[in-house]
């Protein structure tokens, strides 16, 4: 089977909002099959979606949008606007967020988050259908919406998944998965935990079931500085409790607990040191743009099907250089 094309990650990054505009349109020449935004504490994903709709003719997406911290009516008429601006080039991927953001930014209870994901996919889905949603649920209510203007329908929905339960979740009811912060030897685990949700709902996933995953790469002739920047930017996604115990189910106990009890008595620099060489080297892809094109190879082969790259750059200017190297090297 051919590879598959490579695709651009449009997530937080260090290069500010109108950069990421900005580097979708200088690399245009590059052919990326599909951009996907992310959402953390910002920027705000359907903005930056919204402003390369009519620029680009990529496949758009966001993998993934917290459910917490918006409403499922507000959700639903984001994803069909987006699917109306991009004429059906559009897909909405969800998932859990973390304490910090929902709490402490939000001002909203963190409670039960993989029930709240459930709700969110079962509001939705009608609506990205085309259809009238109602739900009465424990975390979320829609009463009766439905889109008022034609928008192409359906719009995918996938499901960004850090456990065994997300996993089997995503089987059950979403169209596609969404990941990062993970090996290429970790994916066939995952997808069984996928197929399990399935079988159990009765569905039959398709051959090509979408799997979409952000890899961080960072081209570099100086990895240990590359692996300092990784470890300084990371390490507190570990400390929250889903990628903590993402991390210890993917086998990297120690880092996870030594990255938690550094966290737990406000030790940064523990927190940073607790990352290891051999974790980062796995779950990102640092070096010359031809380690990195092979071990983008490894993924693809492993199952990955939209690998989105997310340049670990820190002006507009590298991450072209970045994108531009790694492309000639997949090429």
């Amino acid at each position: 089977m051919p590879r598959p094309r490579l695709s651009l990650s449009l997530g937080p990054t260090a290069i500010g909002s109108r950069a990421v505009v900005e580097l979708v349109r200088r690399t245009a020449d590059l052919e990326f099959a599909e951009g996907w935004a992310s959402e953390v504490a910002g920027p705000d994903a359907m903005t930056i979606l919204g402003a390369l709709a009519p620029g680009t003719d990529m496949d758009l997406g966001v993998a993934v949008v917290p459910v917490q911290t918006r409403t499922a009516f507000v959700l639903a008429m984001s994803a069909l606007s987006l699917a109306d601006l991009t004429g059906g080039r559009f897909t909405l991927g969800i998932g859990a967020s973390s304490p910090p953001l929902v709490e402490r930014f939000g001002g909203i209870a963190w409670d039960r988050p993989l029930q709240h994901v459930r709700e969110m996919a079962l509001a939705l889905r009608p609506v990205l259908d085309g259809e009238r949603g109602s739900l009465d649920g424990d975390h979320v209510r829609m009463g009766g919406y439905r889109y008022p203007a034609p928008a192409p329908t359906p719009v995918p929905l996938f499901i960004g998944s850090l456990n065994r339960q997300s996993l089997r979740l995503t089987g059950e009811l979403a169209d596609g998965l969404c990941l990062n912060q993970f090996g290429p030897h970790h994916l066939e685990d995952m997808l069984a935990e996928v197929r399990t949700g399935a079988t159990a709902a009765g569905r039959e996933l398709p051959a090509d079931f979408p799997v979409v995953a952000r890899l961080f790469v960072g081209v570099t002739d100086d990895v240990p500085a590359m692996r300092a920047v990784v470890r300084q930017t990371f390490a507190p996604y570990i400390a929250t409790p889903g990628y903590n115990r993402f991390y210890d189910w993917m086998g990297y106990t120690e880092t996870a607990r030594e990255i938690a009890r550094a966290a737990r008595s406000g030790d940064r620099e523990a927190m940073v040191a607790a990352f290891t060489d051999d974790v980062v080297d796995d779950l990102f892809l640092l070096g010359d743009a031809d380690t990195v094109a092979a071990r983008i190879a490894d993924y693809t082969d492993a199952g990955v099907t939209v690998p989105a790259l997310e340049p670990l750059a820190t002006s507009l200017e590298d991450a072209e250089s970045a994108l531009r190297a790694i492309a000639a090297a997949w090429a």
